[in-house]
């Protein structure tokens, strides 16, 4: 009797050993091209194609990009034109949500030292052929972004973020932030939208509606909406398809992200009909005129008033 063939075992976890200092200029490229390939990535970014997959594959170990197709997306907030202060924040925090990081962090806390931790990790995470060498370049990754610090918290940056944007609106009463939730099809729209408002004094954080039923708004949003003035959502034929729109932007999650001090203003792009729980909300129209939409949209961002508590 022939034996049944022997299943195939499954791909084994395996992070690349690259810097993780050009990351940040490929999640430039990945928030900014239409459709970014891997060959577009790397010539954006002046990169070698073969570097520029280790770190597209790094980055979507980490949870900061999935593949669509032969072109990729951002499934976390990102912030384009931002600090390097606020993209390294991007990458710490998906370090310190990263499963087997933080696994880690609990084997380290009960008295293990980093090699041991390392390995219990990688068995526990369901890893049965481990090698050092596939995840020692993670953990250089977490520690030079401070993700294997017990004192630092995903938590803790968000609460920080909010902190941050009260003192803004002491001192800086003037500058505004935005967060751009929209669909990838949607992009080109969101391209030179996000430009304009930069020109205008209006830094600007993307999200490309990757959050689905069971996601917590803090953990998938978290330091893009908490430094937010506004969350502005592109109401399109693309967008209200996604379940994001569809089901989800219901009036609990409404009120958690203003709960954060943040005001939910729509943008309608063509005649798509916005979901009901933002449907009375002001919003800005561009489906008539980008130009009068684009003035709309200014004036309400520059006419919120601040006072020192952040509201």
């Amino acid at each position: 009797m022939r034996k049944a063939p022997s299943k195939k075992p499954k791909d084994e976890f395996r992070f690349e050993s690259v810097k993780i200092d050009s990351l940040f200029v490929v999640l430039d490229a990945v928030a900014w091209i239409d459709a970014p390939t891997v060959k577009a990535i790397a010539t954006y970014a002046a990169i070698d194609y073969r570097t520029a997959g280790r770190l597209l594959k790094n980055a979507r170990l980490i949870g900061l990009i999935e593949m669509v197709g032969d072109s990729f997306m951002l499934i976390q907030p990102y912030p384009y034109k931002g600090t390097n202060e606020q993209k390294q924040g991007v990458v710490q925090e998906a370090l310190l949500r990263h499963p087997v990081l933080e696994r880690i962090r609990q084997f380290m806390g009960l008295g293990d030292n980093l090699a041991d931790a390392m390995r219990k990790a990688m068995v526990v995470s369901g890893t049965l052929n481990y090698e050092p060498s596939a995840v020692a370049p993670l953990v250089t990754w977490a520690q030079k972004s401070d993700a294997l610090s017990f004192e630092v918290r995903a938590e803790r940056l968000v609460n920080e973020a909010v902190a941050a944007k009260a003192e803004r609106h002491v001192h800086q009463q003037q500058k505004r932030v935005v967060f751009i939730s929209h669909s990838s099809k949607d992009k080109p729209f969101v391209r030179k939208l996000a430009g304009d408002l930069l020109a205008n004094g209006i830094q600007v954080w993307l999200d490309e509606l990757r959050i689905h039923v069971g996601d917590s708004i803090p953990s998938k949003i978290a330091q893009g909406l908490a430094e937010s003035d506004f969350f502005l959502i592109v109401i399109s034929q693309n967008s209200v398809q996604s379940g994001w729109v569809q089901n989800e932007l219901d009036n609990a999650l409404v009120k958690e992200i203003e709960s954060k001090r943040v005001q939910v203003l729509p943008l309608k792009i063509d005649n798509a009909k916005a979901p009901g729980s933002i449907s009375s909300k002001k919003h800005a129209n561009f489906a008539t005129s980008y130009d009068e939409g684009l003035k709309e949209l200014i004036d309400a961002i520059k006419a919120q008033e601040v006072i020192e508590d952040g509201r």
